[in-house]
């Protein structure tokens, strides 16, 4: 039902954007993803009694910006429509000192659509603000020790998740930069054990007297990419 919701909410998206005067701002970018030590619902204490003591990330994205000239008329400012068709972010949580303490890598792909607000207070300058609900197509996270792909201990995955991010963007010519705040959550099971939730797991070793299976996953996005 969320699937045929979110088709549809593109299609009538593309009816509207197709019966305005637009303007396409195509981008893609890449850059540092700053995960919260607030992911799971933790905090910084939290993950050095576990072992983890640094956190490290990446991103990318693709998408477009549609100025709509016909709302506002006016050459400095444009309300628009801003579209990630894809984006991808990896987190890592990783001991810097135990070889045997268990370390965290989580990965997503999804898309994001939502309002923006354009102004150019010069000649090529535009400053970009925007809001946008987050579609995760997919979410994933793995245990492991030293090595990812030869000591993986366990796999969780999540199917479609929802978020919010919003954030702003400055662009010189063809030059982008981007910061954004984004949130989400995610319902990661177990792969080899289904019914269990990686929350669960990360609550009990904690000692935490709680049943949610959701994970809260904010994170700090700082991008530099090209616009056309």
């Amino acid at each position: 039902m969320k699937k045929v919701i979110l088709s549809l909410s593109f299609l009538l998206l593309s009816t509207f954007i197709f019966a305005q005067q637009v303007e396409n701002q195509f981008y893609f970018r890449v850059g540092y993803s700053n995960p919260s030590w607030k992911h799971f619902d933790l905090d910084k204490q939290d993950w050095n009694d576990a072992g983890i003591e640094s956190k490290t990330g990446a991103n990318f994205e693709l998408g477009s910006i549609f100025l709509i000239k016909s709302i506002l008329d006016r050459d400095d400012m444009a309300f628009g429509i801003n579209v990630d068709y894809l984006y991808a972010i990896f987190h890592n949580f990783k001991s810097e000192n135990n070889f045997y303490d268990t370390n965290l890598g989580i990965f997503r792909a999804g898309s994001k659509i939502g309002p923006s607000f354009t102004y150019s207070p010069v000649d090529k300058l535009e400053f970009d603000i925007y809001a946008k609900a987050d579609f995760a197509w997919g979410t994933g996270a793995v245990t492991y020790y030293d090595d990812m792909i030869d000591d993986a201990d366990e796999f969780f995955i999540s199917k479609v998740d929802f978020g919010f991010s919003t954030g702003l963007n400055i662009r010189y010519g063809i030059l982008m930069l981007g910061a954004e705040f984004n949130t989400l959550s995610a319902e990661l099971e177990s792969d080899d054990y289904p019914g269990t939730y990686l929350q669960e797991v990360i609550n009990e070793g904690l000692g935490k007297n709680s049943n949610e299976k959701t994970s809260k996953l904010p994170c700090m996005n700082f991008t530099i990419g090209l616009s056309f």
